[in-house]
């Protein structure tokens, strides 16, 4: 019996976010943080705990922008490590971060319960849901896919990182999708992401950082 082969989109999805998963690549240049296997695994449930806060927080800061009758109110989200989680893919090769790959191409990665939760607290206030990735594009059709397989419905917009783009930093593309929101009449009431790139540079009115132990990207 012959092994089944991946697709042409797949082969290029699975090449793009290999080169993205290797430390010191000239494209958003993601390096392991310093905790060891061991104790990232012993601190795995106080890293949960705090998710959970996190979005209790994100819960607080949505409701007190909609007090303000934002038009067409939005909420940012970053996909990795703060909407779903890829600690089982990085878990089973010691956190290394050919980990992330794995997750996203096989469409592994598993939805953080609290982000799901506040989805669906904003989707009820009536605020759309916008995704901003700096997974590449050839990996974005990957990324709706887990999404909706998570449980994560549409209606949302999602924005990939376009391969034209090879700028050591995430922050220019992720800063220029939420402007591009902005220009469509969207108001950005709140940006979450696990990484500072995620968040600098403006174009909404409030952010919030949730911790990530195990990687950090430029």
């Amino acid at each position: 019996m012959n092994r089944p082969t991946l697709s042409r989109s797949l082969a290029l999805a699975l090449a793009a976010l290999l080169v993205l998963a290797a430390a010191g690549t000239a494209v958003a240049t993601t390096n392991r943080t310093l905790d060891t296997p061991d104790q990232l695994r012993a601190g795995k449930a106080a890293y949960e705990k705090g998710i959970t806060a996190r979005y209790a927080k994100a819960t607080t800061l949505l409701d007190t922008q909609l007090k303000k009758h934002p038009k067409k109110p939005t909420v940012v989200l970053d996909i990795d490590e703060t909407t779903l989680s890829n600690w089982n893919c990085l878990d089973a090769v010691d956190f290394d971060l050919s980990g992330l790959a794995t997750c996203v191409v096989q469409s592994r990665s598993v939805a953080f319960p609290a982000a799901k939760a506040f989805i669906k607290h904003a989707r009820a206030e009536k605020v759309a849901i916008a995704f901003i990735t700096g997974a590449p594009q050839a990996a974005c059709a990957l990324r709706q896919k887990n999404l909706i397989a998570q449980g994560i419905k549409k209606p949302f917009t999602l924005t990939c990182r376009p391969a034209s783009d090879t700028k050591a930093t995430i922050t220019p593309f992720k800063l220029a999708a939420r402007k591009a929101l902005e220009k469509q009449g969207a108001t950005i009431v709140l940006d979450v992401g696990d990484q500072q790139s995620d968040l600098d540079g403006g174009h909404a009115r409030m952010t919030l950082r949730l911790n990530n132990p195990i990687y950090i990207i430029d």
